[in-house]
C-alpha cells in the first residue's frame, strides 16, 4: 500500500471521519490532563458499535495499534472525551 491510500485526521472535537466502509489502522490519544477517555465507533455517531475506548489516568499519550486493521462496516466516528488535546487517527477507506 502507498501512503496516499490512507486517510488521517487530528481530531479535537467529536467528529465523523467517514461514513464509508473502512479499516481503522492506528490511533493516538493526547490528553491535556489526567483522567480522560475517547471512544472510536464503527458507525456515524455514538450509536455505532464501540471499537475501543482510549483511557488515560495520567497525562501521557495512549496508542491503539491493532495487529491487523479493524474493519468498520458502518463508518468511523470519534467521540472525544474531556481533558483531551487531540486524537490522531489513521484509516483506509475500502
Amino acid at each position: 500500500m502507498e501512503s496516499k491510500e490512507y486517510s488521517w485526521a487530528w481530531v479535537t472535537a467529536d467528529r465523523l471521519l467517514t461514513n464509508l466502509e473502512c479499516e481503522l489502522v492506528w490511533a493516538y490519544l493526547v490528553p491535556s490532563a489526567a483522567t480522560t477517555d475517547t471512544v472510536l465507533y464503527d458507525g456515524v455517531n455514538t450509536t455505532g458499535d464501540p471499537i475501543v475506548t482510549l483511557e488515560s489516568a495520567a497525562v501521557t499519550g495512549h496508542k491503539f495499534s491493532p495487529k491487523e486493521p479493524v474493519y468498520c462496516r458502518k463508518g468511523l466516528y470519534v467521540d472525544v472525551g474531556t481533558n483531551v488535546t487531540g486524537v490522531f487517527v489513521q484509516w483506509r477507506n475500502l
